[in-house]
């Protein structure tokens, strides 16, 4: 058995306010059930989404309005509207530091991509204030990225993966990352959700060797676990942004994990209602984009990383030191040691089952992708604690009491 620093995941979308897709109860209580003691919460899908401190109050509502089984932090945002003024928002107690788009956003999402002139606008602001940029790192025009699906559906059928992944070229990714890197010079900038590894990694240990480097870097699980060999036409809870790629991409992204170019691992998890993923369709190209399994990001992550003979130590620093250092938690979370605070996540590494065979799901919409793609997984979740108090039984598969709150910087 390990005891392991409780998991922070750096990277949720929680959407409680104007969607109600997952919640704060369901998302905390679906993190304590993985081992996750922390969630920062992305400004995307809410709405209104945090980006001013208006909706910033709101969302503080909302996480106290029930109870919170995990500690939970939230990023701002920042859009073409605020860019010019963020540092009233980047100044308030809850407000850990921002997450931008370079990619533009359906209409539906209630949220605008900035220009890289913003987005390093932004990085001399947030810079002296010792907040880092959080990016979603593809760089294109809403007209290319809609012609870009046009053309690679063209002769596919809705339904076929290899035209979106045809949709998502790889470059977009490498064009966004040289900007993010640029802008490192001025702030600690934060590439989330990285997929491309065989363009961007070169580009990013570049970055890294600069004297003036102050860049990390995240990967997801899906990305890890998944390539599209072993995903089928239809698969509909398979689609983000960016795409999970081919095979040989995933095993460099592990070689990334090795190297220490890529810093660490965040879920991305990101919630809809159901009937969004097209599931009866099977339609990719229209369904809504995002995986979701808050609750099953250790053994997603886990799985592979034991097969390769990565250790749990190495999962704690992908899951614990590293996010708590960039989301400023690094004095009092991520580590095991005098000082800190009592989060830990005591798990079986060696615990070989489909995770809902022995804790049901607490995620307000059930069902994820993992089961399907892997109804072997390693590693189990026997206890999770926040502040030294037992919040989570893995043994029993029950919530014992809440002990989270809504921190401030």
């Amino acid at each position: 058995m390990v005891l392991s620093p409780g998991l922070i995941d750096v990277h949720t979308h929680i959407s409680a306010l104007g969607r109600n897709w997952e919640g704060y109860e369901t998302a905390t209580m679906a993190a304590a059930a993985g081992g996750i003691t922390t969630l920062m919460g992305m400004p995307l899908n809410s709405l209104p989404s945090t980006t001013t401190l208006d909706a910033v109050e709101m969302e503080r509502d909302a996480a106290a309005s029930g109870p919170l089984y995990v500690d939970v932090g939230l990023w701002g945002g920042v859009v073409p509207e605020n860019c010019h003024n963020i540092k009233e928002l980047l100044e308030s107690p809850y407000i850990f530091g921002l997450k931008a788009f370079l990619a533009p956003l359906p209409p539906a999402a209630g949220y605008q991509a900035v220009s890289p002139e913003q987005l390093k606008e932004a990085a001399k602001v947030c810079g002296p204030i010792g907040k880092p940029i959080l990016v979603h790192s593809e760089l294109m025009t809403e007209d290319e990225s809609v012609g870009a699906v046009k053309k690679a559906f063209a002769k596919q059928s809705p339904t076929s993966y290899e035209a979106h992944l045809a949709s998502r070229p790889a470059k977009w990714e490498q064009d966004a990352v040289r900007v993010v890197c640029d802008a490192s010079k001025d702030c600690h900038m934060h590439i989330v959700h990285l997929s491309d590894a065989r363009g961007c990694l070169p580009i990013i240990q570049a970055c890294k060797e600069s004297p003036q480097n102050t860049l990390t870097v995240e990967t997801c699980p899906h990305y890890l676990l998944l390539d599209e060999s072993l995903i089928q036409n239809g698969e509909v809870l398979v689609k983000c942004f960016p795409p999970i790629r081919d095979k040989e991409n995933r095993e460099l992204l592990w070689q990334g994990l090795l190297e220490g170019i890529i810093d660490m691992v965040a879920s991305d998890h990101s919630p809809c209602e159901p009937h969004m993923r097209n599931m009866e369709s099977g339609d990719i190209e229209t369904a809504w984009g995002g995986l979701s399994g808050l609750q099953y990001q250790l053994q997603a992550t886990w799985t592979d990383a034991k097969r390769r003979n990565f250790t749990p130590d190495e999962m704690a620093a992908w899951w614990s030191e590293r996010p708590a250092i960039l989301a400023g938690l690094g004095r009092k979370k991520g580590q095991i040691k005098p000082g800190q605070q009592a989060d830990f996540c005591w798990w079986d590494p060696n615990h070989r089952e489909a995770p809902n065979a022995y804790s049901k799901e607490y995620h307000r919409w059930k069902g994820t992708t993992y089961f399907a793609k892997n109804d072997s997984m390693c590693g189990r979740v026997l206890g999770t604690w926040v502040r030294g108090q037992l919040v989570y039984d893995g043994e029993k598969d029950e919530h014992v009491e809440p002990a989270g709150v809504m921190m401030t910087c």
